[in-house]
């Protein structure tokens, strides 16, 4: 059995799309169509390019991965796991790596978690083995720091751009 990572329910291995809220549960992402539940909300993705703007009070998080272009936004409502996908060991990341090539860059299951606190978006390591570093500093485990605008993560060797969206 694996479990839906936004509403827990569960269902048989094998299962694509959870039918009570509508994830893909292979990688914890968006398949649905229609609204998500009142109080459900999930990572969203945007095309490469796409516009973000700088301002005082972040709106929402963009990360941009690098090496393929992709953007997950983030707002601050949302506590968001990245890392990598393993369906086995029923992990199921907000922000799955494994497309941009996770497993080769050495990305932790379970990397690190990034969350809204006090009008500030942090980024805290979960005790990932290749370590998470900010503007090339490495990060202690289970230490929360700050994102600014600009700002590069790199996880395991994926590397990442922070951008802030109004």
């Amino acid at each position: 059995m694996i479990e839906c990572p936004l509403c827990g329910r569960k269902y048989p291995v094998g299962a694509l799309f959870c039918p009570e809220c509508g994830v893909y549960l292979l990688t914890g992402g968006p398949l649905r169509t229609e609204p998500l539940p009142e109080g459900v909300s999930i990572p969203v993705e945007l095309p490469a390019g796409s516009p973000s703007t700088a301002g005082a009070r972040p709106q929402s998080l963009v990360l941009q991965v690098l090496s393929s272009g992709r953007r997950v936004v983030i707002r601050p409502d949302q506590e968001v796991l990245v890392g990598r996908l393993d369906v086995g060991r029923g992990i199921f990341p907000h922000v799955d790596l494994t497309p941009d090539g996770g497993l080769e860059g050495g990305v932790s299951r379970r990397h690190a978690r990034i969350f809204f606190q006090n009008d500030q978006f942090y980024i805290e390591d979960l005790g990932s083995t290749n370590g998470t570093y900010l503007n090339g500093v490495r990060l202690d485990p289970y230490s929360p720091r700050p994102l600014g605008d600009g700002d590069e993560l790199r996880l395991g060797q994926i590397s990442i751009r922070v951008e802030f969206m109004q």
